[in-house]
């Protein structure tokens, strides 16, 4: 079996549990039904490569996906702080007062009633599927390791949403403990590395990751790869506006920031480099014209912008020395 994160290696078998109620959290009328419930085989298996684990005798067809297994933690007090304050800090954190709000596979009220309170716009799905619209976030809370194919929800949400909060089981807490969350409903069990890479292959990125509630719980915010980088085209264009502005390094970097940032050159005053053969030369495309670090005492620029933070003492130090008082901004 290819494994369902990374999906570049075959799973390894680490532990075959046997038999298993299929019904984990549920409960029935009488001891009968109980007894005939229905069973199904645990046999994990983990990738060498990402550390994912899975259950590859897993079968969807004896499960359908049922949100009431999370939605019944919300009878703890305990549970629904936690979990209302992870809604807080989200909307705080991403501005989405007054955004559209996706939960999917949600299985009580709870969360969309205090997303309500905190200005933002909710929609609920039941299933583990997103809904039609566009949001600015997506909760998928508890739903990835219950999916033979998670991939598949991830790569979807990337037609709807600019960003995903995913919370699952920390596999590193919950395969060694005593295993009480090794249930038959989790087909997979995700660490730092597998979550990651799944993300990665899907096409997001991982803005934040940590763990949480006692250290039982791995979370992540995603991003959609190129929403940053436009983000970050924005942000340098708005700050540039009115400044007198050089980039330092005429190099791939240099080059790259300044067709995105400034395609019409009438942000960046010039390149600096120290490299003689670029001086009086022109960027491609863009045609920012190559200066020497010597022409930025006659230029006077108030803002310095650097491509690469490892040279950023090296020139705030050779501009004291030219006497230039400008401002060094790393992009």
């Amino acid at each position: 079996m290819q494994c369902p994160a990374c999906a570049r290696d075959e799973l390894h078998p680490v532990a075959d549990l046997g038999e298993m109620p299929v019904a984990a959290g549920m409960v029935f009328p009488t001891a009968q039904e109980a007894r005939a419930s229905q069973r199904g085989r645990m046999h994990l298996a983990q990738c060498p490569r990402c550390a994912h684990v899975a259950n590859i005798a897993f079968d969807p067809s004896l499960l359908a996906f049922d949100a009431s297994f999370e939605a019944a933690l919300f009878h703890s007090p305990t549970y629904t702080a936690y979990a209302v304050g992870v809604v807080d800090r989200l909307v705080k954190t991403y501005d989405l007062a007054g955004a559209a709000v996706l939960e999917v596979a949600s299985g009580s009220p709870v969360l969309a009633d205090r997303l309500r309170e905190l200005g933002c716009e909710p929609t609920q799905t039941p299933d583990a599927e997103p809904a039609a619209g566009s949001f600015k976030m997506t909760l998928a809370r508890f739903v990835l390791e219950h999916l033979a194919d998670p991939a598949a929800l991830l790569t979807s949400l990337r037609a709807s949403t600019e960003r995903v909060f995913v919370e699952v089981p920390d596999a590193a807490y919950d395969l060694t403990t005593a295993g009480w969350d090794c249930i038959y409903p989790h087909a997979g069990y995700f660490g730092r590395s597998s979550l990651e890479a799944l993300a990665a292959r899907t096409g997001w990125q991982v803005a934040e990751i940590g763990n949480a509630f006692h250290d039982q719980y791995l979370w992540a915010v995603l991003e959609q790869r190129g929403l940053r980088f436009d983000a970050a085209t924005s942000h340098w264009q708005s700050t540039l506006e009115g400044r007198r502005a050089v980039v330092w390094g005429a190099g791939t970097r240099g080059t790259m920031f300044c067709n995105r940032v400034d395609p019409d050159a009438t942000l960046i005053l010039g390149v600096v480099d120290r490299n003689p053969a670029k001086h009086s030369r022109y960027l491609p495309i863009t045609g920012h014209r190559v200066l020497a670090p010597t022409s930025l005492v006659e230029l006077a620029p108030d803002t310095v912008i650097l491509t690469n933070p490892a040279y950023k003492s090296e020139i705030e130090a050779e501009l004291a020395e030219m006497g230039v008082r400008a401002e060094v901004l790393v992009a």
